[in-house]
């Protein structure tokens, strides 16, 4: 698994830490060798991060660092601890989210720029501020942004997170071409549904849960660790020849859609 070797000893900063899909990756990523700090707004739940890591990995290899990553000032501050905690920063994860499902002619202006501050503005603070550190300082960095299939294909409901998903997406494709010639790699993993946080509700609704894998090639749902494991690979120097790419991670689902239902109704089809 020589790819996956490649984060051993790193520093990884992961935003939206404190949860979900964040902490799992923070978890795998520690048991890949790497040292992470998880970053988020609410120290408690980054402390439960932190604290089921040392439980299993032992101490000095997770740590926890509030931060805002819709304010500039307060994402500086982050990366400066960050510096001090891992030694130096090797590696980004973009994990933090904002998502609730809502009519798009319900969706307040509020409503959208809360999200769009958190995902594309927030991305933005963070990418920036991590690579004007490794580019002053002559040194590479990697990037990973986290997206979803909808941020290039929509998605009814959720208008406000697949357009800041969607300009997250540019934004990996443009720095990616900008910075790759100076060290600095910028790619993106889009993930398919996995029962963890903010999905958490394919776990205890059965008739959903089946409807989806139904839906999906490869016949079941993703799990976070399988996802921790294609960013472990971006960040790796193995992955130093990849630049402004997007590993879809979704069994196949994103190629697939309403095709199943289509097939069924020609004939021999069982």
């Amino acid at each position: 698994m020589a790819s996956l070797s490649g984060v051993d000893g790193k520093g990884i900063v992961i935003t939206g830490g404190g949860g979900g899909l964040g902490s799992a990756m923070a978890a795998e990523l520690c048991r890949l060798g790497a040292r992470v700090v998880v970053c988020g707004r609410t120290k408690e739940t980054l402390n439960r991060t932190v604290e089921a890591i040392s439980g299993e990995l032992g101490e000095g290899k997770a740590f926890a660092v509030t931060a805002d990553v819709r304010d500039p000032a307060s994402v500086a501050a982050m990366a400066d601890e960050a510096a001090e905690l891992l030694g130096a920063v090797d590696g980004l994860v973009n994990n933090a989210s904002g998502l609730f499902p809502v009519k798009a002619e319900d969706l307040t202006p509020n409503g959208f720029n809360s999200v769009i501050q958190i995902v594309l503005n927030g991305t933005w603070h963070c990418t920036s501020e991590m690579a004007r550190r490794w580019l002053g300082a002559g040194r590479g960095g990697a990037v990973v942004n986290v997206l979803t299939p909808y941020a290039w294909m929509g998605a009814p409901g959720i208008v406000h997170n697949s357009s800041a998903k969607g300009g997250v997406l540019a934004m990996t494709r443009t720095l990616g071409a900008e910075w790759a010639g100076r060290g600095v790699r910028v790619n993106a993993v889009a993930p398919g549904w996995m029962p963890v946080g903010g999905t958490d509700f394919l776990a205890s609704d059965p008739e959903v849960r089946r409807r989806l894998i139904d839906a999906i090639p490869a016949g079941r749902l993703l799990k976070a660790e399988e996802t921790a494991r294609a960013v472990a690979y971006l960040l790796s120097d193995d992955a130093s020849y990849v630049v402004g790419e997007v590993l879809t991670i979704d069994g196949g689902h994103h190629l697939s859609k309403g095709l199943d239902e289509f097939l069924d109704e020609l004939p021999g089809r069982r």
